[in-house]
């Protein structure tokens, strides 16, 4: 497992999967617990930013999906979690490298008053 320095009182915390220690860079910039938060993180960064984040994620997508393939949705916890997170965050970065080619929607208000309320993500 990859390893973080945390504060004194917790020591070290694991916080991606083995094999994985090229983006422990985006954590936790690109993790979001929710859609929204995932949109909010995306709409805030530069398209520089975007675009480097979505290159890397791509580039390790396949192997981040073979990882995740045997575990269970409804058991995501701690560093798979926060890999699966990451695989989600993707999907947001597309959005502003494919779509867009901007960080938000165009002529889109920064910051907006949308928010998602109900969506397809699990309940962790």
């Amino acid at each position: 497992m990859v390893k973080s320095q945390a504060d004194d009182t917790l020591g070290e915390v694991i916080v991606l999967p083995e094999g994985f220690e090229d983006l422990l860079e985006f954590v936790p910039g690109w993790i979001g617990e929710t859609a929204q938060e995932r949109w909010d993180l995306r709409a805030a960064k530069s398209m520089d930013e975007i675009r480097y984040f979505y290159d890397r994620i791509l580039a390790r997508s396949n192997d981040i999906l073979a990882y995740l393939e045997g575990c269970e949705l409804s058991e995501l916890k701690g560093p798979c979690l926060r890999l699966f997170q990451l695989q989600l965050a993707l999907a947001q970065a597309a959005m502003s490298v494919e779509l867009h080619k901007q960080p938000r929607a165009i002529n889109s208000p920064w910051p907006h008053q949308v928010q998602i309320r109900l969506g397809p993500a699990p309940v962790y």
